[in-house]
């Protein structure tokens, strides 16, 4: 007795391979990404930059309308020089930095007093716009080279109200706002949730465990298959037999013969007389 087990389907086959690639993937990634943090600890304040792409949530409405509260943004850890020269041509500049600054930073008030408040450093990082960049031809990039003067662009914020900047080198730079989006905010706050992590990376797992608890259950309910197998047909071998004994079997097959010669055939049978 055995059973035959039977394939899976292709479509099956795939979507479990599928699952399975994403979760290793994903293992991948983050392990490789924890690594490189790691290694960068100190350049990145232990934020969640991996790979110098950060991702950020905002919490406050200093950059509104244009960054709403629990909205997300993504950044890159642009080089210094770049955003300096992309200054010049006068692009809009939006940068994430850590606000630990305490450095005396040489900056004149503009005649129209647009910026006289420098804020105290919250120790936290912020997105805030670029106003100014000042360079320090004698100092090395990394080295204090750029002074950035950055301010909210809402003036009702409570972060930003009018007249407050902050002011740093590039060493307090994560990197520069290269997109945001409401929905990448709610889904960040979903998979940053106990919930969030558990539902991401063990619905792979329970599929898989699914699946094979249904397999196991199909199995016992399926009928056996019973195998058979005839029995060898023996040779009969005439060697070694005396003349005594083979004119003994020749006899037993002709009286064999002759006896299923001799017998009728049912409809040949006579019928019985009443």
């Amino acid at each position: 007795m055995k059973r035959v087990k039977k394939e899976k389907s292709k479509a099956r086959r795939i979507i479990e391979w599928v699952l399975v690639g994403i979760v290793g993937v994903l293992f991948l990634a983050v392990g490789a990404g924890q690594i490189e943090s790691m290694v960068h600890k100190d350049e990145y304040f232990s934020q969640p930059i991996r790979f110098g792409v950060g991702n950020f949530v905002v919490r406050t409405n200093s950059m509104e309308p244009e960054y709403k509260v629990n909205s997300a943004i993504i950044t890159y850890r642009e080089d210094p020089e770049k955003l300096y020269q992309a200054f010049l041509r006068g692009e809009t500049i939006d940068i994430t930095f850590m606000d630990r600054c305490t450095d005396t930073t040489e900056y004149t008030v503009p005649e129209d007093k647009s910026l006289y408040d420098r804020t105290i450093p919250t120790g936290y990082p912020m997105t805030h716009r670029v106003q100014e960049i000042h360079i320090d031809q004698s100092k090395a990039s990394g080295q204090g080279r750029y002074t950035f003067i950055v301010a909210g662009i809402n003036p009702e914020g409570k972060a930003a109200h009018p007249g407050q900047y902050q002011a740093f080198t590039e060493r307090f730079i994560l990197g520069k706002v290269v997109l945001h989006s409401d929905f990448l905010g709610a889904v960040f706050g979903f998979v940053a949730s106990p919930w969030g992590l558990f539902v991401l990376l063990l619905i792979p797992a329970f599929y898989l465990v699914i699946v094979s608890v249904m397999d196991i259950f199909k199995a016992m309910k399926e009928p056996a298959e019973e195998v058979t197998a005839e029995a060898p047909k023996k040779d009969v071998s005439l060697e070694g037999l005396s003349e005594a004994e083979l004119k003994r079997l020749k006899d037993e097959m002709l009286q064999e013969m002759l006896s299923k010669k001799a017998a009728p055939k049912p409809e040949e049978q006579p019928e019985e007389k009443q």
